[in-house]
C-alpha cells in the first residue's frame, strides 16, 4: 500500500530527528526585504504628514505632535484631518508584521541542519516498499531526495559533540548491526518503522565516547614506553615534541575543550615527559 503525507507525518511525529523541513531561507529573506521597504515607505509618508500638520496653522492639527487625544479621537471639526493617525495605524500593523517575521527568521536561523544519516534514512524509508513506501506527487516530492542541504532544518537533530565522535558513532552502529543486531535484534516499532531495527543514540554515543577515551588515555602510556626504549637524548627530545603535538591534536579532535584547557593539559603532559626523561637520564 502506498503511503502519503499521513504516513510521513506519523513517522516524523514519533521520531523528530527525521522531521526534516525546508527553511525557505531565500523566500523568508525576500519577505523581510519587502516588509522593510513597505515600512520605510510608510515611515516617510508619516514624517511628511507630521510636518504638514505641524505647519498647517490649524488649532488642532498643529498640536498633533504633542497631544495624542487630539490626534487619535475623531471629532467633526472643519479643517481637521485624520490622515496622520490612520496612516500610523497602517504603519503599526505593518511594523508588527515586520517584527514578527524578523524574529521568526532569527529563530529559524538558529535551527540546526539535519543529520545526514537521518536524511538518508528518511529517503530510504519513503522509497522502500516494505517500509514507508511514501510517494508524493507534487513539486515537494523531491525535497529530501535532491535536497538543498543549507536550506534544510531538523526538529531534533542528533548531533555528536564533534565530527570524530559522529564518525565513530556511525561506524559503531554499522558494526553492531552487522555482527550482532541483524541476528538478535528485532524491529520494535512496526507501526512507525516497519522492518526497521533501531538503536539507542545515547547508547551508541556512550560506546563511541568509551572507545575515544580509551584511545586518548593510552597515548601517555605509549609515549613513556617509547621514550624508555630510546637511549639517545636527541631522539628522545624529538619524540617528546612529536608526542606532545599528537596529544594536543587528539584533544582538539576528540573533545570540545577550550584552547586554554587544551594548552593546560598539553603543558602537563609535556611536563610529565620532561620529568621522566630527566629522571631516567640521572638513573
Amino acid at each position: 500500500m502506498m503511503g502519503g503525507y499521513s504516513t510521513l507525518a506519523t513517522l516524523m511525529g514519533a521520531y523528530p530527528e527525521v522531521g526534516i523541513f525546508r527553511r525557505f531561507g531565500a523566500l523568508n529573506t525576500r519577505n523581510l526585504l519587502y516588509l522593510q521597504a513597505e515600512v520605510t515607505s510608510l515611515e516617510k509618508q508619516l514624517i511628511d504628514l507630521e510636518k504638514a500638520d505641524l505647519e498647517s496653522g490649524h488649532p488642532d492639527r498643529s498640536i498633533y505632535s504633542c497631544d495624542w487625544r487630539t490626534l487619535a479621537e475623531p471629532i467633526e471639526v472643519v479643517g481637521r484631518d485624520e490622515t496622520q493617525w490612520k496612516l500610523f495605524l497602517r504603519l503599526r500593523e505593518k511594523l508588527y508584521e515586520y517584527n514578527t517575521a524578523l524574529l521568526e527568521q532569527v529563530q529559524m536561523s538558529k535551527l540546526n541542519l539535519p543529520n545526514l544519516r537521518d536524511l538518508d534514512f528518511l529517503v530510504r524509508y519513503m522509497k522502500t516498499p516494505s517500509m514507508g513506501n511514501v510517494y508524493l506527487l507534487g513539486p515537494d516530492s523531491d525535497i529530501w531526495e535532491n535536497p538543498d542541504l543549507p536550506d534544510l532544518i531538523s526538529l531534533n537533530p542528533k548531533q555528536s559533540d564533534n565530527w570524530v565522535s559522529r564518525a565513530v558513532t556511525v561506524v559503531v552502529a554499522g558494526w553492531l548491526h552487522r555482527f550482532v543486531g541483524r541476528i538478535f535484534k528485532k524491529p520494535k516499532d512496526q507501526k512507525h518503522m516497519p522492518h526497521t531495527v533501531s538503536y539507542s543514540y545515547v547508547g551508541l554515543e556512550r560506546i563511541s565516547r568509551l572507545l575515544m577515551t580509551t584511545v586518548a588515555s593510552t597515548l601517555p602510556v605509549v609515549s613513556i614506553i617509547v621514550l624508555y626504549s630510546v637511549s639517545n637524548m636527541s631522539k628522545r627530545l624529538g619524540l617528546m615534541g612529536l608526542f606532545t603535538a599528537l596529544f594536543s591534536l587528539v584533544l582538539g579532535l576528540l573533545t570540545n575543550g577550550k584552547p586554554i584547557e587544551i594548552f593546560s593539559a598539553t603543558a602537563a603532559f609535556a611536563a610529565v615527559q620532561v620529568v621522566f626523561i630527566s629522571t631516567n637520564k640521572s638513573s
